[in-house]
């Protein structure tokens, strides 16, 4: 071989080498940009699996997709599967965000057996026993008629679901009544898992406690049903009512409350109510889904009045926020509570006086109901033991301007 061909194979094997090894070192890069000219705290973004897979191309049976910081450390995520066909389609997790803030992470795949254990920040929780000392964490439930008045009637923890996230949690009456509780938090802990099997939490713990009073009111975002004969109803569930936990994770917890069978005047409904919670937010989420709609109706919630409040509404950015603000909570602090709904769903709203067996004591939106789409709305609280910007109606109305703001202008990703 002439020394001018030795020459050029050394300088070709040279240049395929160099670019194999800039090929294994690109690094995947994606840029997440707020915005808005406020402070996102463990804002929740969420990529879908096919835009990762467009990224990183084929992932490995054992492999994940995971974000990492310029330290080099694993950022906290979750997969979720949300189409139930047993893998998982969205990829979550929550950053946060100076003021018009931009970062930049890579994306990149891992081994399965590196990810590190994540602290839980939601939560969901179902004990059911014979008593106290036998409850056990159910994940499916199904009830008939009242549980209350059956003749070997269980114990249900907290009286039925309950949720939470960092900042606050919630119950659910699982009976006729299905009325909405809050419990006010003031540690970031998930503590529900034992709340109601030894101390009294109407009464102000280490950990918070019930701050609500719900009676005959719809309570903290519960659900009714309006007619065309201008009758409202709540949604009982006395046919059937099954509570299915779909998913929980370190960011974000969902379940459904399906109410088969719903019997109102003529027409006979399965309602889907289903809730999510997510971590760093002051409330819930709540898709409500119909089946069987012949003659309209219209979805109710509402916000419960039974203590000294001032309740006010309006219109912020696509959205109607109908409020409440007062010294309201049962150890007598100040608390603010609200429905958020997209403006295009709003058709009313009023207040229902204290009456006897039926539905009373309550601020009530009307929303639009169908069998195409679910109607969304979003349940927000602020206690001011949970946090002193709570101790003014102010502060609780920039919590929820700040909320519609965020839903208005998620993440842009690039």
């Amino acid at each position: 071989m002439s020394y001018a061909k030795y020459l050029y194979s050394l300088t070709l094997i040279f240049s395929l080498l160099s670019c194999n090894t800039k090929k294994e070192q690109a690094i995947n890069l994606l840029t997440f940009e707020n915005t808005l000219a406020i402070q996102r705290n463990q804002e929740p973004i969420l990529i879908s699996k096919e835009n990762i897979l467009t990224i990183l191309g084929k992932i490995d049976r054992d492999s994940v997709p995971v974000l990492v910081s310029k330290q080099g450390e694993i950022l906290p995520f979750q997969l979720d599967d949300t189409n139930d066909n047993g893998d998982w389609d969205e990829f979550l997790t929550a950053l946060d965000f100076k003021p018009l803030e931009s970062l930049q992470l890579e994306l990149k795949t891992v081994h399965k057996s590196v990810i590190p254990a994540f602290i839980n920040f939601t939560n969901i929780r179902f004990g059911v026993g014979a008593n106290k000392q036998s409850v056990s964490e159910v994940k499916k439930y199904k009830r008939i008629g009242d549980p209350r008045e059956k003749k070997d009637a269980l114990f249900f923890q907290m009286e039925g679901p309950a949720w939470e996230n960092d900042n606050v949690g919630f119950r659910c009456y699982f009976d006729p009544r299905n009325g909405i509780d809050i419990f006010g938090k003031t540690t970031p802990k998930m503590v529900l898992d034992k709340v109601g099997l030894t101390t009294n939490y109407h009464h102000l713990e280490n950990w918070g406690m019930d701050v609500l009073k719900v009676g005959n009111s719809l309570g903290a975002g519960a659900i009714a049903i309006k007619t065309n004969d201008n009758k409202l109803h709540r949604v009982t569930g006395e046919a059937s009512t099954v509570f299915n936990i779909i998913k929980e994770g370190p960011l974000k917890s969902v379940f459904e409350l399906t109410f088969k069978n719903s019997k109102f005047n003529n027409q006979i409904l399965d309602i889907t109510h289903r809730i999510s919670i997510s971590k760093g937010k002051w409330g819930y989420k709540s898709a409500v889904s119909f089946s069987g709609i012949e003659t309209p109706i219209n979805l109710v919630t509402g916000i419960v009045n039974l203590k000294p409040n001032a309740q006010y509404s309006e219109n912020l950015e696509g959205y109607f926020a109908l409020k409440s603000f007062g010294k309201q909570s049962e150890n007598n602090d100040a608390m603010g509570m609200a429905i958020l709904t997209q403006k295009e769903q709003y058709i009313s709203h009023t207040t229902i006086p204290a009456k006897g067996n039926g539905i009373g004591s309550s601020y009530i939106l009307e929303m639009k109901a169908n069998n195409d789409k679910p109607t969304i709305f979003h349940f927000l609280t602020g206690w001011e033991k949970s946090d002193t910007k709570f101790n003014s109606k102010e502060g609780f109305n920039q919590m929820i301007l700040q909320e519609i703001q965020k839903l208005q202008n998620p993440i842009v990703i690039k």
